[in-house]
């Protein structure tokens, strides 16, 4: 009995089952997971495009990424045609292309072609498996997987940003900055066909070990593209004459820092940065020049940031005068290093003032020796002024009286402005933090010091500083525009002593306003400047610490901070437009108060409508004396004839009495009628020392005596002091006199010749 087997080749079933076979292939490949793709290098550019620095890849490969627009045209007509013609139409796999392979591979008897496809060659990079016929096959399928889940174009990137170009070299764009120091899009002909050819042998014809070799097989493949007629005859006979470099060229990172700092910021392989390469070159050497001189003044160091005041970037990062010093610390980056800011707070104490009302720029404040609680600190000239004008005190950068006004706009909540205002170690030391503060008794860095400054050109608004491009920064308003306005026509002023007058012979210097200061013990120096374009912080020291009685702000920082001004401003005379809601007033010459009829000698003084204050001078009150102005009168005593009314000065008695002790011409109202049977109202007694608030620690083997001092308003001529509600001596008003304790308490009385008396109660503990 004969089987009989029919094959129904006519069924459209057969056809059905092999097109669900293939589409349950194709859905499982696609659901497959893919191999991890390999993570790239780390690029960073600057603004202007160029590249500043590269890093190593996770696994210490220079693969840096690209995309096809980045390569020259040339190198991916060159590999297509070398690697795969039919690469845009095939999904993988090349069948003809295999077919001839496979029946060459098995009449010759070894394999001489492999018949890879550039999507299948990608697969094996991407595996690193050993080439046989199962790896051939999964590569076959990966492939197949990859055509699946990519576009032609992407394959295509991948493929080339994984080429092997030799040792830790991966991929066309890192290949061609290492070998010929610029990016794919710049390469010659003879270039791209360089780069094509290595990935063929990476080791064998790296053009750094074996170039000769890398010559031969390009001009070989030069003669295929003159036989082919892909590229232009006169191209191709040029491009064989073209010599191939035999030296790797080592990524140079430029503005290490910023670059440093711009790498821990973002995720991304390629990052465009804010930094201007141009004008960073050119504060660099500013920098470093400036750093060479003061050597022999033992300052060895200096860090730079310039920010654009017009998009909040950091145009020019300078961390330190030269990264490669070791002996300086050059790897310090000290534009993010905590130092003493000297008295750069200042202007920030004074807008502050100005924004709550409390000050005007012509108002007077004492400038007299003070003792606030045992700290009693010093001008840096050592010389006093008796009393300055707001704007002059903060231009000569006196400290008396910016410790002054800090004490009256509150210690405590100038510092909160400050921790707002992303001065980070101030927020977490702020309960450590003293009156000294505002003289550099803390620690800011020159980041958070500049973008400070930069919020005076912002309208008084403070952005976050932006470093990469496209991102855009929060802000917050920390000051009225009209405050920063009033401070800039200030800090502007060139009239200062801090100005270095000599080089407006010489230079255009663009119209900035500018602080200085020098921290405690010389260690710091400092200058910040600003402008409608650019704020610019400057800082100089040494990165260990160590002072210099030559770092002075004035003479080190402030000729490199306008040094930098001309170099990346040069002429710039645009100035900041006064808001509507500043104007300006008349107010008393002497005292910057509103004046009165009494006043004499008026100014011009800025004020911000409806903030600023409405006081008015009190300096002057009218006394009723004799006809010669001997004795002196008040409504209970007055006679009915006889007397005349005469305007006094009355000052406060602490200024009062270091005019006596200057020896200073100061007009006296007349004694009061001794027979006057009231007594006179008005201010006791402010006694200075002792102080309350103190404990008195004093050896009990010494016999340590205890000052007393006190001051008054004008026209009282005796002090009466009382220990312990006994009489101890009189004295005139200022006059130091001494006693010595008996016990642990003691209560002080003084005593004006008016009858106005003030007490205090001092504890003294003994050892």
């Amino acid at each position: 009995m004969k089987i009989r087997f029919k094959l129904y080749t006519n069924s459209p079933w057969i056809f059905v089952i092999a097109f669900a076979m293939g589409i349950f292939v194709l859905i499982i490949l696609y659901l497959l997971p893919l191999p991890k793709l390999k993570g790239y290098s780390k690029e960073i550019y600057s603004l202007e495009g160029e590249l500043l620095a590269v890093y190593l890849s996770e696994d210490d490969k220079w693969r840096m990424q690209l995309t096809i627009d980045e390569v020259t045209p040339d190198f991916i007509k060159a590999i297509l045609y070398k690697e795969d013609k039919w690469f845009y139409y095939h999904f993988g796999i090349n069948p003809i292309a295999l077919a001839k392979a496979f029946f060459s591979n098995i009449f010759s008897g070894n394999k001489r072609s492999g018949a890879s496809t550039i999507t299948m060659q990608l697969a094996r990079m991407m595996k690193y498996s050993k080439r046989n016929y199962w790896n051939k096959f999964k590569e076959m399928l990966l492939a197949i997987q990859l055509e699946l889940h990519f576009s032609k174009n992407e394959i295509l990137e991948l493929y080339l940003n994984y080429l092997p170009m030799g040792g830790n070299i991966e991929g066309v764009k890192a290949a061609s900055y290492i070998y010929f120091g610029r990016s794919p899009a710049k390469l010659s002909l003879s270039q791209a066909i360089t780069l094509m050819i290595i990935p063929n042998n990476p080791n064998k014809l790296r053009l750094d070990r074996n170039s000769n070799l890398a010559y031969r097989v390009r001009d070989k493949w030069i003669n295929k593209f003159m036989k082919s007629g892909i590229f232009p005859k006169k191209d191709l006979e040029l491009t064989i004459m073209e010599d191939l470099p035999d030296k790797r060229i080592n990524f140079e990172i430029k503005a290490p820092h910023f670059c440093r700092r711009v790498k821990m910021m973002s995720k991304n392989n390629i990052i465009k940065s804010t930094l201007e390469l141009a004008k960073q070159r050119k504060v660099e050497d500013l920098l470093k020049n400036h750093i060479n001189k003061l050597k022999l003044k033992n300052i060895t160091n200096g860090s730079v940031l310039v920010i654009d005041n017009h998009n909040h970037s950091v145009s020019v990062y300078c961390g330190s005068a030269d990264f490669e010093d070791k002996l300086a610390n050059g790897e310090v980056d000290g534009v993010i290093s905590l130092r003493s800011p000297g008295s750069t707070l200042k202007s920030g104490l004074f807008a502050y003032a100005f924004d709550m009302g409390l000050l005007t720029p012509k108002m007077k404040l004492l400038d007299i020796p003070t003792d606030f609680d045992a700290y009693i600190p010093e001008n840096f000239s050592m010389e006093f002024n008796g009393e300055v004008a707001a704007e002059d005190a903060l231009k000569q950068s006196l400290n008396i009286p910016s410790i002054r006004l800090l004490r009256k706009v509150g210690l405590n909540e100038f510092i909160d402005h400050l921790s707002k205002s992303s001065f980070l170690d101030i927020s977490k030391r702020k309960n450590e933090l003293g009156l000294s503060l505002i003289v550099g008794g803390c620690a800011v860095t020159l980041e958070q010091l500049t973008n400070y400054y930069s919020s005076f050109a912002s309208s008084g608004n403070l952005f976050e500083l932006n470093y990469i491009q496209g991102i855009n920064k929060t802000f917050k308003t920390i000051f009225r525009a009209g405050t920063v306005y009033i401070l800039s026509q200030i800090l502007s002023d060139n009239t200062r002593s801090d100005f270095p007058t000599e080089l407006l012979d010489w230079t255009r210097l663009p119209r900035i306003a500018w602080k200085t200061g020098t921290s405690s013990g010389k260690r710091d120096s400092w200058a910040i400047g600003y402008n409608t374009h650019y704020t610019v912080g400057v800082w100089l020291g040494n990165f260990d610490g160590k002072g210099s009685p030559h770092l002075v702000a004035s003479e080190t920082a402030v000729p490199l901070l306008f040094s930098i001004f001309n170099a990346i401003d040069y002429g710039n005379k645009e100035w900041f437009e006064k808001p509507e809601t500043v104007s300006q007033r008349y107010v008393c010459s002497e005292t910057g108060l509103l004046p009165t009829d009494d006043c004499k000698h008026l100014i011009y003084d800025y004020y911000i409508i409806g903030i600023s204050h409405n006081k008015t001078c009190d300096l002057y009150r009218k006394i009723y004396t004799d006809s010669l102005e001997t004795v002196q009168y008040c409504t209970g005593c007055l006679p009915d004839k006889g007397y005349k009314i005469v305007n006094y000065p009355f000052y406060e008695p602490e200024l009062l009495a270091w005019y006596i002790t200057k020896g200073l011409r100061v007009k006296f109202p007349p004694r009061h009628n001794t027979n006057c049977p009231h007594i006179a109202s008005g201010l006791s007694p402010n006694i200075i020392s002792p102080s309350e608030s103190w404990e008195y620690f004093i050896d009990k083997n010494v016999n340590q005596e205890i000052m007393l001092q006190a001051f008054s308003e004008s026209g009282i001529f005796r002090h009466y002091w009382y220990i312990d509600d006994k009489f101890f001596a009189s004295a005139e008003p200022g006059e130091k006199l001494f006693f010595l304790p008996k016990s642990t308490k003691h209560k002080i009385s003084c005593l004006d010749d008016r009858g106005r008396i003030s007490s205090i109660s001092i504890k003294i503990s003994y050892y």
